[in-house]
C-alpha cells in the first residue's frame, strides 16, 4: 500500500524548512511506500524558494512540490495534489505536525484494519482529543461552530472543518467537487455522507506551537486573522444552512399545514348552525 500525503502552504516562510524537515523525519519512520505533496498556493514572501531547494534536497525522499503564482484557496490546493497523487490512500494534513507527529500512520492504520472504511477524519472533539496551546476565540469557534453544522447537516460526524483526513483515493479522486476555499472540506463531508460512504473519526490532539503562534504575528498574511475570520464563519454556517434544504421544506411545510389545519377548525366552528 502506498501513501500519499498532502498539505498545502502559504506564506509560511518562517516555520516552513523546519516543518518540512519535520514531516520527512516522520515519515520516513512508516512502513509504507510514501509521497510527500506540497503544494504552494501563491505564496508571496520566501515560501517558494525555500520549498524549491528542500526538495532538491529530498528529492530521493518522493518530495514533490506543486507551485501557482496566484492564491487560490484551501480547497483548490488540495484538489492539486489529489489529481497527482498516486498513492493508494491520500492522506491531507497540516504542514506544521500541529495534529501529532504520528497523525499520519495513526489515520493510515484506521484504513488498514478495516477496509471497508473510506474516509477517517482527525477529530478534537471526541473523548481524548482535544486542544493544546489554541487562542481560546479559535477552540469556541471550532467547537462551536461544528456543533452548529452537526445539528444542520448529520450527527454521524464531529469535525466538519478540519483538514486532516485519510482518504481512499477512487473515493476523493472521483468525488464531485467545487469548493475552493475551506468550505471544500464540509463539501466532502456532505458528498460523501449522500454517497453513503463509511467515515469514520478518530481523537487528535490539536496543537500549535510556539513557532506557530510566533509566526501568527509576524508574517506577510495572518493565518486566518481577524480580518478573515468573519468570512469564514458566514461562509461556514451558509454553507451548512443551504447543504440540506429538505429539512426546511420540512419543516416550513409542517407548519403551513398547522397554520391551515387551525384556520379550517376555527372556520368549521364559525359558520352558524342551519335546520333545514
Amino acid at each position: 500500500m502506498k501513501i500519499s500525503i498532502i498539505s498545502p502552504f502559504y506564506n509560511e516562510s518562517l516555520i516552513l524548512e523546519k516543518s518540512i524537515k519535520l514531516m520527512i523525519s516522520n515519515l520516513s519512520a512508516l512502513s509504507y511506500e510514501w509521497e510527500f505533496i506540497i503544494v504552494n498556493d501563491g505564496s508571496c514572501d520566501d515560501s517558494l524558494n525555500i520549498a524549491r531547494t528542500l526538495v532538491k534536497k529530498y528529492k530521493d525522499n518522493n518530495v514533490l512540490l506543486i507551485s501557482y503564482p496566484i492564491n487560490r484557496g484551501r480547497g483548490y490546493a488540495l484538489k492539486q495534489g489529489i489529481n497527482v497523487a498516486s498513492g493508494d490512500i491520500i492522506v491531507t494534513t497540516e504542514i506544521d505536525a500541529s495534529w501529532g507527529e504520528t497523525i499520519v500512520l495513526d489515520l493510515v492504520k484506521v484504513c488498514a484494519e478495516d477496509p471497508s472504511v473510506e474516509i477517517v477524519i482527525a477529530s478534537p472533539h471526541l473523548p481524548g482529543g482535544g486542544y493544546r496551546n489554541v487562542p481560546k476565540k479559535r477552540v469556541l469557534l471550532s467547537t462551536w461552530g461544528n456543533i452548529f453544522i452537526r445539528f444542520l447537516v448529520s450527527k454521524k460526524v464531529t469535525m466538519f472543518t478540519g483538514m486532516t483526513r485519510a482518504y481512499r483515493a477512487e473515493i476523493i479522486k472521483n468525488l464531485p467537487t467545487t469548493e475552493q476555499e475551506k468550505e471544500f472540506h464540509l463539501e466532502v463531508v456532505l458528498k460523501a455522507l449522500a454517497f453513503g460512504y463509511k467515515i469514520k473519526e478518530i481523537p487528535c490532539i490539536l496543537e500549535w506551537k510556539d513557532d506557530k503562534l510566533h509566526s501568527n504575528t509576524k508574517r506577510t498574511k495572518k493565518r486566518v486573522s481577524s480580518s478573515n475570520l468573519n468570512k469564514l464563519i458566514s461562509s461556514h454556517l451558509f454553507f451548512g444552512i443551504l447543504s440540506n434544504p429538505v429539512r426546511y421544506l420540512w419543516g416550513s411545510g409542517v407548519a403551513i399545514a398547522a397554520i391551515g389545519l387551525v384556520f379550517f377548525l376555527w372556520g368549521s366552528l364559525s359558520l352558524p348552525l342551519v335546520i333545514l
